[in-house]
Order: structure tokens, then sequence, then C-alpha cells
């Protein structure tokens, strides 16, 4: 299996290496101005720490970061007054789950058209972020920022102490599916005290994913009566009354803070998740945790989790300025380099796959290099397909799905009232 895994890494790092890398253009130091960023916590932290880097290149542009929640739709009100309003903000961020809401709106700059010319090289970014953001005349609304390939984080010490292995690639070969993960998974759980994973949430939006059904299919018919659905709400089912489901609601402070009690062995989420344990929920567990690929189904293990954009808007007085630091922030070497090792964030810009600094041992992660999880993951995945009620289905979905893990709703009570809830809103 080892064999297995690392010529995938080395498939996907050689399709980045054959990309050509942007050249890193000379900045136009002449450019000045000011520019309002509209993002999210804690995405403006990253912005905020970003601001040096990026005032060395271009030190007369000041760039002031607002940052919005993202809860109860904030964020999403804040980018569609900001749309209406025709200026006042020049950048804003676009959360993946926003994108076909936002897209095809008109107060996007082209990106396609001069002097932005993004066409030239949107191709070096992932393929399924660049088809997010081109419309079918051809528009370019944003520039892929970052994505979120996605894998399972798992406690190697709580693996060993189970008599499992702790080796990510014996453990890859072990839960190569999810039948076995949930049954090898009862060794992992102690009766109110640790669970195999958090939520119900991680398995089934992981194994959908791997089952390449979106909510919707591209002629906007809504997707639930696809067996994925039936199949993963019925795994859920079982390790719910397998009691290897936390009792927390993710998110939650009582779910975060069991990362730090050692309550939970696995996490299935993006590589962003990585940033999450090292800076806020388990920061004292260093060399503790590992990275694999997620269990999978028909031999499929990749799946997305996350992602982001970021586009000019048309009200910008000061586009070129703009244009500098949105092109700047998803392009240059040494901001990618920041926000992957600062924050974990895995950039779309695909020449970037084969830098020395997403490619070295962690030893947060005992000296793994997870790229050679990640990396496969973002190459080999099926993209999903995004319709502008994804939000309704995610949120439906969540419910449904912690009804069955807790045993208060059947499998067809569950999906019966999702496509309730979904087809009155459409």
């Amino acid at each position: 299996m080892k064999t297995v895994l690392k010529g995938l890494a080395a498939m996907a790092l050689a399709g980045a290496i054959s990309l050509p890398a942007l050249a890193q253009d000379a900045p136009d130091t002449s450019i000045s101005g000011t520019i309002n960023v509209l993002t999210w916590p804690n995405n403006d932290r990253t912005f905020q720490a970003l601001l040096p880097a990026f005032n060395a290149a271009y030190p007369n542009i000041t760039v002031n970061i607002q940052g919005i929640p993202q809860a109860n739709n904030a964020y999403l009100n804040a980018v569609q007054r900001a749309m209406l309003a025709g200026g006042g903000t020049d950048v804003a961020m676009i959360e993946i789950g926003m994108m076909a809401l936002l897209r095809d709106k008109p107060q996007w700059v082209d990106l396609a058209q001069a002097p932005y010319n993004a066409g030239e090289f949107i191709n070096d970014f992932a393929g399924f972020t660049v088809a997010n953001v081109t419309l079918p005349d051809g528009k370019i609304s944003a520039l892929p920022k970052h994505t979120g390939p996605g894998g399972m984080f798992y406690r190697s010490d709580i693996f060993g102490e189970a008599g499992l292995p702790t080796d990510p690639t014996e453990v890859s070969a072990l839960f190569a599916d999810w039948n076995t993960f949930l049954e090898e998974g009862n060794k992992l759980a102690v009766p109110n005290e640790r669970w195999l994973i958090g939520n119900g949430e991680e398995i089934v939006r992981a194994y959908i994913a791997q089952k390449g059904v979106s909510y919707f299919n591209a002629d906007g018919q809504l997707q639930l009566d696809d067996p994925a659905f039936r199949e993963a709400l019925e795994l859920v089912k079982t390790a719910g009354e397998a009691g290897l489901i936390s009792p927390f609601t993710a998110w939650s402070p009582e779910w975060q803070g069991a990362f730090q009690r050692g309550q939970l062995a696995t996490v299935l989420y993006g590589n962003w998740f990585g940033g999450l344990l090292k800076r806020a929920y388990a920061t004292d567990q260093s060399g503790k945790w590992a990275v694999t690929q997620a269990p999978g189904v028909d031999g499929k293990r990749s799946f997305n989790s996350g992602g982001d954009y970021i586009g000019i808007l048309e009200g910008s007085q000061n586009k070129e300025a703009a244009w500098a630091f949105v092109k700047w922030l998803v392009t240059n070497d040494e901001s990618l380099k920041q926000q992957y090792q600062n924050d974990d964030l895995y950039p779309a810009y695909t020449p970037a796959g084969t830098a020395d600094w997403i490619n070295f041992e962690d030893p947060y992660y005992a000296g793994e290099n997870v790229n050679t999880i990640f990396a496969p993951v973002q190459a080999e995945m099926t993209p999903f397909t995004l319709n502008a009620l994804d939000n309704n289905v995610y949120t439906a979905l969540g419910t449904a799905i912690n009804n069955v893990a807790r045993g208060v709703q059947s499998v067809d009570d569950a999906l019966a009232a999702i496509k309730a809830e979904v087809e009155a809103q459409m």
C-alpha cells in the first residue's frame, strides 16, 4: 500500500510540474491608492498577516480589511449589500458554497478582459476551480484562492493503544472502505468517553463526494433520490447505533474541546482542518496526529471539503490596485507559502504543489509530508456541481444526519424530510 500511495502522490506532483508556473511579474511600485477588502474571520487575520509581504512588493497600496462573520448569512448579505451600493468595497471573497449564488452577478469585474487577462493563466489553477469561476460566455468572475482536499486526520497514539496500526500507509490499507472504517472503529471507541468520529456529517459529505453525486445535477434537478444519499445515511445509522459518533454538535464549544480532551479518534475534513488542530483545538498534541486517505467507496477515496475565491467589484474606484492585490494573493509564492504554513490553506494554484514549503516533514504529524495525501486528492477528485440552492440542501441534510445518528428519525423519514423542505424552496 505504501508503494501505491507514493505512486499516486508522484503522479499528482508530476502533473503539477508539467504545468508552466506563472512568471512572477516584477511589481509595478507606481500603483497606489487604498482598497477595501471584504472577507470573514479568521481569514481577515490571515490577510492582515500578509500585508507586510504585500507592501514590500507594492509599497504605495493601502489595504483595509473587514471581516464579517459567516453565521446566519451575515457575510453573504454583506457582499450583496456591497454589490448594490456600487462603491466602497473593492475586493470580496466568495466561499465555495456561495459561488452559484454570486458568480453570475454583473457587479463582478470580468477578469478575462484587459487589462487583467486572467485567461492567459487561469488553467494554472485546479481544474474544478476554473469551472466554478468561468461563465458560459467566457467571463471570469473571480480567481480561485484555496481548495479543501480531504483526508482522514487521526490520533496515532490512540490507534496504537487500541492495537491498530499507526503508520499512515498501514492505516490507509486497513481503513480502505467505509464498512471497515466502522468495524475497526469499534476498537477506538470507549462508551461515553471516546468516539470514532465527531459527527455523521463527515461521513455523509465525504461519501457522496466520492460517489460523484452533487445535490443538484447540471440541469438543476434535485439528486436526493440517488442511492448514494441513502447509503451514506445507512452508514450514519450503523455508526450511531454502535456508539461511534460523539453527542457533540459540530463546531460547538463542546465539540471543539473534545479534541483537546482526546475524545475523538478521527476527523474527516479538508486539509485546512490541520490548521485548527495545530492552533486551536489540539495545540499540545504535536506528534500525536497523522493524516491518511479517507475510507472510500468503489475504490474512490478523494473528496473536496471547502474552497474560496476572490474577485473585484465593478464599483471599485481603484481597480488597478485591487487587481495587484488579488493576483499577488493567489499566485505569489510568498503569499501562498505564508497562507499554507501559517493557516494550512491549500493553494488552488497548481504550480505551488511542487514547492519545498508544501512538501516538508511536518513535526505536528510526526514528520509526515501530508502533501503526499492531499496532492492526489486535488488531482483526482470528482468536482461538485454547484447550484444556488446548495446551502438549503446542506442545512436540511445536516439536520437529518443528526436525527439519524441519534436514532430519532429513520433513514426513510430523514430523506423524505430533506426532500420536502428543499422542494418547498425551489
